[in-house]
């Protein structure tokens, strides 16, 4: 009689130093990571939970200017890299599970021009509070964020075509700037739950440092913007899911043996 490991076939990984037992998918997260650690493990690619966090200034001097379509850079070798960000390294991929859009703010000597020490202290909102000093008056414009879609498109495909950006859009019990109670003080922060301002992505998008990916918001037109003195404020886009160290040029060679299929 043949005896039977001591593991099921089905709960095997196989790795480049020796096969790994998976853990039981009892969500989706894990389900997600049992499925990268499959296809990649055996090629010597590590995955592990990660996240991704891209960040665009709206104003970068204190002259007035337009916000229309806000363009972010993914990759880490594109444009200038802000202190808080974290972007993808070229030999990398990263599987997205879900996302987040946040209005960024914080003080700036030079308006629109945050030094590292200033951005370091940045504060992420999930809407446009008008009690935050350097929102303010452009409480208004920046509502108009949340009136227009994400999207996402990678070298000549449109994997995204239009998320509403009202996805991403929470209110708390508590706003800062608002009293408590009758009598009470201002309270100093808004309230940030569990998930606050996150998205599930349906399905999972897989981006590899390789290619050319553009993350986009488009308003729905064209609305004047002028940054409040002494004050900066990002569009900021958190990507979470699992980061897959060395999976580029894997995944590549994965697509072509499909197209060949």
């Amino acid at each position: 009689m043949k005896k039977q490991g001591l593991f099921p076939k089905r709960s095997m990984i196989s790795a480049l130093g020796g096969n790994i037992v998976a853990a039981k998918a009892f969500s989706r997260d894990q389900a997600v990571f049992n499925e990268k650690a499959q296809q990649y493990a055996r090629k010597g690619v590590i995955t592990t939970p990660g996240y991704l966090r891209l960040e665009t200034l709206l104003a970068t001097s204190a002259a007035s200017t337009s916000l229309n379509v806000i363009a972010f850079n993914t990759l880490d070798t594109s444009g200038t890299k802000q202190p808080t960000e974290r972007r993808l390294k070229l030999s990398d991929t990263f599987t997205v599970t879900k996302i987040g859009f946040y209005i960024g703010t914080g003080s700036a000597a030079t308006v629109g021009a945050p030094t590292a020490v200033e951005q370091a202290k940045e504060e992420l909102h999930t809407f446009p509070n008008a009690q935050v000093t350097a929102i303010g008056a452009n409480a208004d414009e920046l509502q108009a964020l949340y009136n227009g879609y994400l999207s996402l498109r990678i070298d000549t495909t449109t994997f995204l075509d239009s998320i509403p950006m009202k996805q991403f859009y929470r209110v708390g019990d508590t706003q800062q700037g608002t009293i408590l109670a009758t009598g009470g003080t201002t309270t100093n922060k808004s309230t940030w739950e569990t998930g606050m301002g996150k998205y599930p992505m349906l399905p999972t998008i897989e981006l590899n440092g390789q290619s050319n990916i553009e993350f986009s918001i488009t308003l729905p037109t064209s609305i004047p913007y002028t940054q409040v003195a002494a004050t900066f404020v990002n569009a900021v886009i958190v990507l979470e899911g699992f980061l897959n160290q060395g999976a580029a040029s894997v995944q590549r060679n994965v697509q072509q043996v499909l197209r060949r299929a």
